[in-house]
């Protein structure tokens, strides 16, 4: 019987988690040339250069929905999916769906879900893994289930432990295609929700670059962390299930009214026409990936994604023009960031949200005791408006949804106008320290021509208030209107909780 996504959410499950459950290791499978999307990679790289990579920029959001349907759609032997925060919505259940279609016809899948965001279910996971053709894990779950006081006592004794979430994001398909970037999948990400859409960044990706993004999704697929979904709930009842099963229909059926409007497909379809207009659209450029350790346990961390960068000598001699939704700099970053600035020379511009633009005010409540010195320190500083312009808002609204405002979620340096690195990386120390992350650094003029044109729009008077120090030291913000000396928030509340969160000793978790 086909399973549900989320239908199942607040239905019980077991209230431990057996230790150590069998799993197989599985690895990605060759590719076949003669399939689809091989195919078509292969007639994408005759443009390339030996060893480089294709790029084509997903900065439109339901452009970003439209390409994981195309991938999925046009899968015909493998669909690798590793994702932080997977919800029940109209996004996250079509997507599902999808995936579930292409189980059925045959395409091995395998998807692995960090365990903290509770998008699944442990019954729904459990459901899921043991469907024909389609396997779950869960990165490093907590035993206990089940219990608030079990919970939480659990959770205070494996603090260390549970404390480390796996956030890397990629979609690999067909061992030739993939999406890598900040979007996870749910309504936020792609232009379909009301409260706030996220201004976010991805790249569809072919070449061999895939090799490297296969391997890096097995070390994770095989990892200690990653617990297999059938052991997370054992008991089912078919009659729920049939239930469950109905009501899911019902749902998706319901969801399709906002979906058609937003111009999404919500039916499987042939999208050869899209891979047809490539050849135009994409950058090409070699690549190397980044990745931290899966290890959850010890003391060890393994070796960190930004020490990598920093071994592999990624570093600008120029210019830095960097994204970041989320920016809490340590004690070194900012005395590197006065050193390359003040000192040598270099052209640091970063973008964040705004107060009124931001989607978690405790994150930007203790960015704020930072900015007087990285204004200080020769860093340029701009903000995103919660109410960007109307050409920047038609890319992460979709037609059907205007949202209230729009946020910031897009991870991107640019490096020289030479070097692009996206991934799922925010500059705080939970992305630095905490989480497990991944990233691809690009050598693309190109590419980097086509980012650098995107942040500069983002940083444009209409789009975002540029923060300055005045003569007496005074923070000012200023657009295309003039200068304003009180900080643009969405309410009395907002600027209330951002002074509020200020003084909560949480910094190191945020």
């Amino acid at each position: 019987m086909p399973c549900v996504l989320l239908s199942l959410l607040f239905l019980s499950s077991c209230a431990r988690l057996p230790k150590n459950p069998e799993k197989q290791e599985s690895f990605a499978k060759e590719m076949q040339q003669d399939l689809f999307l091989p195919r078509h990679k292969l007639e994408l790289l005759k443009h390339a250069e030996e060893g480089e990579s294709a790029f084509l920029l997903v900065p439109e959001n339901v452009e970003a929905l439209k390409w994981r349907l195309a991938l999925i759609d046009q899968a015909e032997h493998s669909i690798d999916f590793q994702v932080f925060i997977w919800t029940d919505d109209e996004a996250g259940r079509l997507v599902f769906e999808r995936l579930l279609a292409a189980a059925q016809r045959g395409v091995r899948v395998r998807v692995l879900l960090d365990d903290m965001p509770k998008g699944w279910s442990d019954q729904v996971t459990a459901l899921v893994d043991r469907q024909e053709g389609i396997n779950v894990r869960r990165f490093n779950p907590a035993k206990a289930r089940k219990g608030a006081i079990s919970k939480a006592l659990h959770y205070s004794k494996k603090f260390r432990e549970l404390n480390r979430r796996m956030h890397n994001k990629q979609i690999l398909v067909d061992g030739s295609w993939a999406i890598l970037g900040g979007r996870n999948i749910g309504n936020p990400y792609f232009g379909l929700s009301k409260k706030y859409n996220n201004l976010d960044l991805d790249m569809l990706v072919c070449g061999p670059v895939l090799r490297d993004l296969s391997e890096d999704f097995d070390e994770y697929w095989n990892s200690d962390a990653a617990y297999p979904g059938y052991a997370m709930h054992k008991e089912f009842s078919e009659a729920k299930l049939e239930q469950s099963w109905q009501s899911f229909l019902a749902q998706r059926a319901e969801d399709n009214q906002l979906l058609e409007a937003a111009g999404i497909p919500t039916e499987y379809q042939s999208w050869e026409d899209e891979f047809d207009t490539l050849p135009e659209r994409v950058h090409y450029g070699t690549t190397e990936t980044f990745q931290d350790s899966p290890q959850v346990k010890g003391n060890e961390r393994g070796e960190r994604l930004i020490y990598q960068l920093e071994g592999a000598g990624v570093v600008s001699q120029g210019e830095a023009l960097i994204i970041s939704p989320y920016l809490i700099p340590s004690k070194a970053m900012l005395a590197r960031m006065g050193q390359l600035a003040l000192e040598e020379g270099r052209v640091i511009r970063i973008l964040v949200p705004s107060l009124q633009s931001n989607n978690h005010t405790v994150v930007h409540s203790h960015y704020r005791k930072y900015r007087r010195r990285m204004l200080q320190n020769g860093v340029k500083l701009y903000e995103l408006k919660g109410q960007p312009s109307s050409e920047t808002r038609a890319l992460s609204d979709s037609p059907a949804q205007p949202s209230k405002f729009t946020s910031l979620h897009a991870k991107l340096f640019i490096l020289d106008r030479r070097w692009v690195l996206l991934g799922s990386l925010n500059l705080d120390p939970r992305s630095i320290e905490i989480n497990t992350e991944n990233m691809v650094v690009i050598d693309s003029p190109s590419l980097a021509e086509e980012t650098t044109a995107l942040f500069e729009s983002y940083i444009s008077p209409e789009n975002a208030w540029q923060l300055q120090l005045d003569a007496e030291d005074y923070f000012f913000w200023e657009d295309d209107s003039g200068k304003r000396y009180i900080e643009p928030s969405r309410g009395l509340l907002q600027k209330l909780s951002a002074v509020f969160f200020r003084f909560l000793p949480i910094e190191g978790q945020l």
